[in-house]
């Protein structure tokens, strides 16, 4: 299957760029503004990414929610990373940075099927787990 991230932007959706991201509005937005950083490079999951990318990531990331903030009447914003067999098919790494309001039921419309996970057990892994 071919990966619209790699072979279906084109250059007139790139807002902004930096060495390794680039930056396209999303296509089902679910906000105006509603923005995507997508890896150039085909990585599956943010495990794959070196340091020095995570790092040029953040900076991106930061930079963004400053124009929002800076610019815009957003009172924040949202950040949801996708990564690994979670993603629309198709796709590879990406985050989604989504303006959002006081009050804009952001959190309102996720339902979820929960899937418990044993707390103790998190807690556990947490605490022991070394990079």
């Amino acid at each position: 299957m071919t990966c619209i991230f790699c072979e279906g932007i084109e250059k007139k959706q790139i807002l902004l760029q930096t060495e390794n991201y680039k930056v396209v509005l999303d296509i089902d937005p679910i906000q105006s503004g509603h923005l995507l950083i997508i890896s150039k490079q085909h990585f599956m999951d943010v495990r794959e990414l070196s340091d020095s990318l995570i790092l040029e990531l953040f900076k991106l990331q930061k930079r963004i929610i400053n124009i929002f903030e800076k610019h815009f009447s957003v009172d924040g914003v949202s950040v949801i990373q996708n990564n690994g067999t979670i993603m629309d098919e198709g796709t590879h790494f990406h985050i989604h940075l989504i303006p959002r309001y006081k009050e804009d039921d952001f959190w309102t419309h996720q339902k979820v099927d929960c899937h418990p996970i044993l707390i103790p057990e998190l807690v556990k892994q947490l605490q022991n787990e070394r990079e």
